[in-house]
C-alpha cells in the first residue's frame, strides 16, 4: 500500500508540469515571436505574390528564394557562435529592427514603381543575412526562459504561435493587398518588426548577464570565430544522434522545401486558377496542419521515443506531398496540405526538444545553427533546380510529383538506417 502511494505520488509530480506562461521571460519571448511571425507571414505572401502576379516573373521566384537562402547558409554558423558569445536577445533586436527599417525603405521604391526584381533580390539577400543571426539566437534562448521539464511544451507553444500566424497571417495579408495594396502591407510589416525589436530589448533586460567561459585555471578563454565553429563541429561529431539528424535533413529539404515553397504560389495560380486569396488559404492550410500537430504533441508532452515518432511522421511527408501534387481541386489540395502540415510539426517539435535537452548550454547556439545549416545545405540548389525546370517549361505539378517520390525514398532509408535517430529519447 505504501509502495503504491509512493508510485502514485511520483506520477502526479510528473504530470503536474508548471504552465510556461508563469515564466515571465518566456511570455516576453512568446510575444516577440508572435509579432515577428506575423511579420514573416505578411512579408512572404506579399513578396511571393508580387513576383508571380505583379511582376509576372514566375521563374524568377526561385532566384528570390536562392538570394535569401545562400546568406542564411553562409552566415548561419557565425550566427550560432555569436549567439553563444553575446546576448541572444540583443541579436534578435538587431535583426528585427534592421528588417523593419529596410522595409520602410521599400515603401519609397513602391511609390516610384521602382521595386523591380533586382531590388527585391537584394532585399531578400539582406533578410537572409539577418535571419542567419536571428534563428540560432531565438532557438538557443528558449531553454533559458523555462525549466527543463517545460521544454517540450514551450517548443510546442512557440511552434503553435508560428503556425497560428501562418494561418491568420496569409488571410490578413490577402485582405491588406485587396484593400491597400503593397504599400499598406509593407508598412504594417515594417512597423510590426520594429515592435518586435522593442520586445527583444525587454527580454534583454530580464536575462542574466552573460559570463565568459573560463579554463580550469581561471584564465578567460578567448576563442577565435574559426575555433568556436570547429568546437561546435567537434561536439556534433561526438553525437551519433546529431550526425544522423543533420545528414537526414540535408536530403529531406532538397526534395521537399524548394519544390513546396516555389510550388504553392504557382500551384494556386496555374492549377487551381486562383488569386491571392487561394494562395493565402493554401499557406494557411499548411499552418493549420502544423498547429493541429503542435497541439497534439503539446498535449501529449512526449518525453519518450521522440526520435521514432519523428521518423514515422517524416515518412508520411512523402505520401502527403505526393497527394498534394496530384490534386486538381481546391478541396483535395487543402486536405493534403493540412495533413502535410500535421506531419511537419510531429516531425520537428520532438527533435528540437531532444536537441535542447541533451546539448550543453555553451554549445546550444552552435548546435542549433549547425542543425539549421544542415537543413539548408542543399536548399539553394533545390531552388535553382526547381527554377531551371520551370524555365524550360516543366509543369510545377510534375516537379512536385518527382520530388515527392524522392522524398518518400529518403524517408524510407532514414527509417531503417538511422538507428541513432530512431532510438533517440
Amino acid at each position: 500500500m505504501g509502495e503504491a502511494s509512493v508510485v502514485n505520488e511520483k506520477e502526479v509530480q510528473e504530470v503536474k508540469v508548471p504552465s510556461v506562461f508563469k515564466e515571465y521571460r518566456f511570455v516576453l519571448l512568446f510575444l516577440t515571436l508572435l509579432v515577428s511571425s506575423f511579420s514573416v507571414s505578411f512579408f512572404m505572401v506579399a513578396t511571393n505574390w508580387y513576383v508571380v502576379d505583379y511582376l509576372g516573373l514566375e521563374a524568377m521566384l526561385g532566384i528570390v528564394f536562392f538570394a535569401s537562402s545562400v546568406p542564411r547558409l553562409l552566415f548561419m554558423l557565425i550566427g550560432g557562435v555569436v549567439a553563444d558569445r553575446i546576448s541572444k536577445a540583443w541579436v534578435m533586436f538587431l535583426s528585427d529592427f534592421l528588417k523593419g527599417v529596410l522595409l520602410l525603405g521599400v515603401i519609397g521604391f513602391l511609390f516610384y514603381d521602382a521595386y523591380t526584381i533586382w531590388p527585391l533580390v537584394a532585399l531578400a539577400f539582406v533578410f537572409g543575412i539577418l535571419d542567419a543571426f536571428f534563428w540560432p539566437a531565438s532557438s538557443a534562448i528558449l531553454p533559458e526562459t523555462v525549466k527543463e521539464e517545460q521544454l517540450t511544451r514551450a517548443n510546442t507553444v512557440i511552434d503553435m504561435t508560428r503556425q497560428g500566424s501562418m494561418i491568420v497571417g496569409p488571410l490578413l495579408a490577402a485582405t491588406m493587398l485587396a484593400v491597400g495594396g503593397y504599400v499598406l502591407i509593407f508598412t504594417i510589416t515594417a512597423v510590426s518588426l520594429i515592435m518586435a525589436g522593442v520586445i527583444d530589448l525587454l527580454i534583454k533586460k530580464k536575462m542574466p548577464e552573460k559570463r565568459e567561459a573560463v579554463h580550469s585555471k581561471g584564465v578567460q578563454r578567448k576563442e577565435t570565430m574559426i575555433q568556436a565553429i570547429k568546437g561546435g563541429l567537434a561536439y556534433v561529431r561526438k553525437s551519433p544522434f546529431l550526425l544522423a539528424l543533420m545528414t537526414s535533413t540535408i536530403f529531406l529539404n532538397f526534395f521537399f522545401s524548394g519544390p513546396l515553397q516555389l510550388g504553392v504560389p504557382l500551384f494556386s495560380s496555374r492549377i487551381l486558377n486562383g488569386d491571392e486569396v487561394t494562395y493565402a488559404f493554401l499557406n494557411g492550410g499548411i499552418a493549420a496542419g502544423m498547429l493541429v500537430g503542435g497541439v497534439g504533441v503539446g498535449l501529449l508532452n512526449i518525453q519518450r521515443k521522440r526520435g521514432l515518432i519523428s521518423i514515422l511522421a517524416m515518412s508520411s511527408l512523402g505520401l502527403m506531398f505526393l497527394g498534394f501534387s496530384l490534386s486538381t481541386t481546391f478541396i483535395s489540395s487543402m486536405f493534403f496540405i493540412i495533413l502535410l502540415g500535421v506531419a511537419i510539426s510531429v516531425t520537428n517539435i520532438p527533435l528540437i526538444a531532444v536537441i535542447q535537452s541533451h546539448t550543453k548550454r555553451e554549445y546550444l547556439g552552435r548546435v542549433m545553427s549547425l542543425t539549421s545549416f544542415a537543413s539548408m545545405g542543399l536548399l539553394p540548389v533545390s531552388y535553382l533546380v526547381t527554377s531551371l525546370f520551370l524555365a524550360i517549361g516543366i509543369a510545377i505539378e510534375l516537379i512536385m510529383l518527382v520530388s515527392a517520390v524522392g522524398l518518400a525514398v529518403v524517408c524510407f532509408i532514414i527509417l531503417f538506417k538511422a538507428k541513432a535517430l530512431r532510438t533517440a529519447d
